[in-house]
């Protein structure tokens, strides 16, 4: 555990000196930003558009309608972008190493492969939860502007749906970082397997049954929607953490494989 802490202490110094960090987190607030400013005013048009046909035919205002739907619309952008920015935060985890000639040191070390991955895996996720957690002030704007209509309960399932995502994506970047020294090479890669995992779910209704269920189930889009609409499935939950399982034991045989080497 000590050799765990101390690796993600270290990853975490390094992070947070990095210019890198901080560009893309301002870049991640401005677009989420800007995309949840255009998705409260649309709604908001259409919330009195609606109000004000009631009002005319019936007589009798409404209070907001479905407020939700902005939340809603706010977490499928983030996840989507979260996708292309996890590989910019795992480029470098392993492939520096590399660059740098650190990872001789790494691998004769008493520190196990495992140890180090986990290290790793652990400070990613930290930076990748902190950027998330950033995005609540926008769920605050929300509630306040609704008089208190924003419903939190989907709210908190899409955040707990967001980190699982961070927690099975990570490792695919971590594992395309410990097969390249190469950092550019090792983000295009991990961006090219998670937008084909994103967009996978659109292929599936060209299949019949029961390989259009298997390319559903394949799917992250798939697995996030129902953390959306408020609902904790146990399938959803299981598929994130085998996916984080799977590709971390690809990722601890792509390090113990160099170890070897050694």
């Amino acid at each position: 555990m000590r050799n765990v802490l101390a690796v993600y202490f270290k990853e975490l110094k390094s992070y947070f000196s990095s210019q890198i960090f901080y560009i893309i987190s301002a870049v991640f607030m401005l677009v989420i930003g800007n995309t949840f400013k255009n998705e409260f005013f649309k709604f908001a048009m259409d919330s009195m558009r609606i109000v004000k046909y009631v009002m005319e035919f019936s007589g009798s205002g409404v209070e907001f309608i479905n407020v939700n739907a902005v939340s809603f619309k706010t977490f499928n952008f983030i996840n989507f972008i979260l996708l292309l920015i996890v590989p910019l935060l795992t480029m470098r985890l392993y492939a520096e190493e590399k660059k740098n000639g650190t990872m001789e040191f790494i691998m004769t070390s008493p520190i196990t492969t495992l140890q180090v991955l986990l290290g790793k895996f652990f400070s990613c996720l930290t930076i990748y939860s902190l950027m998330v957690m950033l995005t609540v002030s926008f769920m605050i704007i929300l509630s306040v502007q609704s008089d208190g209509q924003l419903d939190v309960r989907p709210v908190i399932s899409s955040y707990l749906g967001t980190i699982l995502l961070g927690a099975a994506i990570i490792p695919i970047g971590i594992f395309f970082s410990s097969v390249t020294e190469n950092q550019i090479i090792s983000a295009f890669m991990s961006m090219s397997v998670l937008l084909a995992l994103w967009i996978l779910i659109f292929s599936a209704q060209f299949f019949s049954f029961p390989y259009n269920e298997l390319i559903a189930f394949i799917s992250i889009s798939e697995h996030l929607d129902s953390f959306k609409r408020g609902f904790i499935g146990v399938r959803h939950i299981i598929y994130f953490i085998s996916m984080s399982i799977f590709w971390m034991t690809l990722s601890w045989m792509s390090v113990e494989s160099t170890r070897w080497r050694q």
